[in-house]
């Protein structure tokens, strides 16, 4: 099977298992806690059940999939911060999955490559501070140098 085919069924298969409700059912990994329910902040979701599902690995493999297609640079669907926490989230909800060394990998190249997106973003906007900044300090200077010209006594 091809490589774009795979990732379709990928897709697929992610998108057909995930439903409708943003509510968790009682079966997921990460079901909600008494202290979520009851309103109050948890750091961290706890799986209730560690053994391995039915599926798992295919719902794994799907998400890595997923996080592969985001990653592209080539694809449509390229989101590096949307394939970051892809990864975050397959590493999360399917610790012992196979793709987990793969998921790590990418997780930690993402998060250089974003580090390095923003570091970029920042300093494309100091370059274009300081060029409005040396606009306004050349117009500031032409008109110090023409007011010097007009205050001069004629010869």
């Amino acid at each position: 099977m091809s490589v774009p085919a795979r990732r379709a069924l990928a897709l697929v298969l992610l998108f057909g298992t995930s439903g409708c409700s943003t509510a968790l059912p009682s079966w997921a990994p990460f079901a909600r806690s008494p202290e979520e329910a009851s309103g109050w902040s948890v750091a961290t979701p706890r799986p209730m059940n560690t053994a391995a599902r039915p599926g798992e690995e295919v719902d794994a493999e799907a998400l890595y999939q997923l996080g592969l297609s985001q990653a592209d640079p080539t694809s449509n669907a390229r989101d590096y911060r949307a394939a970051r926490a892809t990864f975050t989230r397959l590493l999360v909800q399917f610790p012992r999955s196979r793709r987990n060394t793969e998921a790590r990998a990418w997780q930690a190249t993402l998060t250089d490559l974003l580090a390095r997106e923003d570091d970029a973003h920042r300093y494309a906007q100091r370059v274009q501070r300081l060029e409005e900044e040396r606009k306004r300090t050349k117009s500031a200077y032409e008109w110090l140098k023409q007011t010097d010209l007009d205050r001069e006594p004629r010869r």
